[in-house]
């Protein structure tokens, strides 16, 4: 299999929060942000990386950590945040939008795929099934500092939003996933068939609709971690080469 997900969600949280009363909102953020930062830890300790979902809800790129490693992580979560119920689905799929689908197909008959107490999952208990390489595309915007002297900070943030709406369209349009990483930079899980020059033609659309360039590395690696380190690692070396002069907007590590 190509890409192995696990979707972490908070349970029941929406009647939870009313509890709380109407001065709430500072206190779901913090908790929110705490928890995010518990399961990047906890999973890039097992090669995994996570990104926010809707802030309730965390998509991790699970590649090679077994049900056994979920549960662990799952207890230490659960312990740590008693006041909600936390849940983890995993699934597999030749491409990361195949592997979302099969989540949903769970969701839809948990009783079927309980693992563990709030664990679904439709893998096997082995992580020798999920060898296949994983593709990593990062890309951030070119000339960002040029963009920032004409724009206002808020400005920024809503170009950004219409540039991570663009590219998520069309990256969904090849079964991949696009995640907002923050400052000006997009992290795309793709599936492994994608071409150097499909990524290209993607990127020099979008260009001509925004006037915005990018620069994008990809990597490949047996999980996440790997795949995201060598997709960065690409990303850098565009950096280095233009201090020398040489101008790429694109370089892929394996």
């Amino acid at each position: 299999m190509g890409c192995q997900l696990t979707i972490i969600r908070l349970e029941g949280y929406g009647p939870w929060t009313l509890e709380l009363g109407s001065d709430r909102e500072h206190q779901l953020q913090i908790l929110q942000a705490r928890i995010y930062a518990d399961l990047q830890s906890f999973f890039s300790d097992e090669n995994g990386i996570v990104f926010f979902n809707r802030f309730d809800e965390f998509i991790t790129i699970s590649n090679q950590i077994s049900l056994q490693r979920h549960k662990v992580i799952h207890e230490k979560l659960s312990k740590k945040y008693n006041q909600v119920k936390i849940s983890m689905t995993i699934a597999s799929g030749v491409t990361p939008l195949e592997a979302d689908h099969k989540i949903q197909m769970i969701k839809k008959n948990r009783e079927k795929y309980i693992a563990f107490p709030s664990i679904f999952a439709s893998i096997e208990n082995s992580s020798s099934e999920h060898e296949d390489n994983l593709k990593i595309i990062h890309i951030d915007v070119d000339s960002s500092t040029a963009i920032a002297n004409e724009l206002s900070s808020y400005e920024i943030t809503n170009l950004l939003i219409k540039i991570h709406s663009m590219v998520s369209d069309v990256f969904l349009k090849e079964d991949s996933l696009t995640f907002f990483l923050g400052g000006d930079n997009f992290m795309i899980v793709a599936k492994n068939s994608i071409k150097m020059e499909k990524i290209l033609e993607i990127l020099e659309n979008i260009k001509d609709v925004t006037g915005v360039k990018f620069n994008c590395g990809i990597g490949s690696g047996v999980n996440a971690r790997t795949a995201v380190k060598l997709a960065t690692k690409s990303l850098d070396q565009i950096r280095e080469l233009r201090k020398n002069g040489k101008i790429m907007h694109v370089i892929e590590s394996n």
